[in-house]
Formats: C-alpha cells, sequence, structure tokens
C-alpha cells in the first residue's frame, strides 16, 4: 500500500476537525461584520445626535442675539430637546450653554425669574465642563446685567473675566456691550482691565459691529477712542462720536 492511499484513508477522521475549522472562521467573519455594523450604526447615530445640537445650538442663538423671532410654543418645544439632548450628551458643555441662552431668552419674553434660575444652573454645569473657556463666565456677567445690572458680586465676575480672558471671542460678544452700556458705573480699575477686551475687539469686524452698536444705542464713544487699533477704526470712531446725539461720557 502506498502512503498516498494511506493518507486517503486517514483524511476521513480529519474532515470533523476541519469542517470544525471553517465553521468557526465563518462565525469570526460574522461576528467581525455584525460588530462593525454595530459601531457603524452607533457613529451615525452619535452624529446625527451631535447635528441636531448644532442645529437647536444655532436656532437658540439666532433668537439669543435677536436676529429672529421664536414662533409660539417654538421656545418650549426647544427646551424640551435640549433637555433630552443633555441627558444623551452628558459631557457637552454646549448643550448646557445652549440651553442657558434660551432660558435668557424665555426669562426676557415671559419675565419669569424661575428661568434665569435655571439659567444660573445650566452655566454653572457648563464651567465645570469647560473650566479653560470662559463662555459661560461671560453668559453669567451677561445675565447678572440683564436681571440686576451689575451688582457686587457681578462686579467681581467681571473683573475675573477681564484679567483671564479678554481676547476670546464669545467673551468679546457677550461682554462688549455690557461694557459699554455700563460704563460710568465702572471703576477705574475695571475700566482699564477692558480696555485691552475693546481693542481686541474692534480689531476684527464682527466684534467691532457689535461694539459699534452698543455704543450708538447707548449713546457712548469717546471713551473708547483710546483703544482704536489703527487709523481706519480711528476714523470711524470719530464718525460715530460726531453722530451720535447726547454722548453721555462723564
Amino acid at each position: 500500500m502506498t502512503s498516498s492511499s494511506a493518507q486517503s484513508k486517514t483524511s476521513p477522521a480529519s474532515a470533523p476537525a476541519a469542517m470544525g475549522f471553517r465553521i468557526s472562521l465563518r462565525t469570526i467573519r460574522v461576528g467581525l461584520l455584525l460588530g462593525a455594523f454595530i459601531l457603524a450604526a452607533m457613529c451615525v447615530r452619535t452624529a446625527t445626535t451631535y447635528w441636531h445640537a448644532h442645529t437647536l445650538s444655532t436656532q437658540v442663538q439666532a433668537w439669543f442675539v435677536g436676529d429672529q423671532l421664536p414662533a409660539p410654543g417654538e421656545l418650549a418645544r426647544t427646551e424640551q430637546q435640549l433637555k433630552q439632548l443633555e441627558k444623551t450628551l452628558a459631557a457637552d458643555a454646549g448643550v448646557k450653554l445652549s440651553l442657558a441662552r434660551l432660558y435668557i431668552v424665555r426669562g426676557q419674553s415671559e419675565t419669569a425669574s424661575r428661568y434665569y434660575d435655571s439659567a444660573r444652573a445650566a452655566l454653572v454645569s457648563a464651567r465645570r465642563l469647560q473650566p479653560s473657556h470662559y463662555e459661560a463666565l461671560a453668559l453669567r456677567v451677561f445675565l447678572d446685567d440683564v436681571q440686576n445690572g451689575l451688582n457686587s458680586e457681578a462686579m467681581v465676575l467681571l473683573e475675573q473675566l477681564l484679567r483671564l480672558s479678554p481676547y476670546e471671542k464669545k467673551v468679546q460678544q457677550l461682554i462688549g456691550p455690557v461694557l459699554v452700556k455700563n460704563w460710568n458705573a465702572l471703576s477705574g480699575t475695571l475700566q482699564q482691565l477692558a480696555e485691552p477686551l475693546i481693542s481686541s475687539a474692534l480689531r476684527e469686524a464682527s466684534t467691532k459691529a457689535i461694539l459699534f452698536d452698543a455704543m450708538r444705542q447707548y449713546n457712548l464713544v469717546a471713551p473708547f477712542k483710546c483703544c482704536s487699533p489703527n487709523r481706519e477704526t480711528s476714523a470711524q470712531l470719530r464718525v460715530l462720536e460726531a453722530t451720535t446725539p447726547h454722548d453721555t461720557f462723564q
């Protein structure tokens, strides 16, 4: 008997092992495909959730700055959606900042102080999640000014903000108008601390426009001429001062 015929006779005994090996490979492939499918589904779901959060944030920002007015019932619906997203994206400070903005809008439109309290709670949570960013602190100062004016506690927070983050764009957008509005009530120290923020904000078109609008609204231009970063802005400030009635600078 040849060796080849001996191998052929022993091959039936090894067939179950080979079949088991093929089944194992097939099972592994199916498992990997299933895992990849589940991972892809999770990625799509996460991306969809973040896109929804971004869409709501954009809408809330438009209401917050006054670019749009909410339709009846829209504020309440958006609040519920953001609360649900807050549970899903528990570590996302952006959702909490959007909630805070929405609460401020609701507080202003419905004159209900409970919304301001909710905004403060959301801002505390956002600051815990983003200790190195100062948008939440800026929103807190903005909120204090909206609700009660800049009291002594708000002045302390404002000083902290001006020392820590005068060059953050979102801080400038929120605090620039607050500084213009309350300029004559600020101490000399706070006015000096505010100058870098104002000078930096006047360098960029978007933040400059916000400051110029505030200067027109509160009829106050003269004290900010010293913060001009360039000749073009100096000329614009001179024109603005000449066309602003009853400049209240003392």
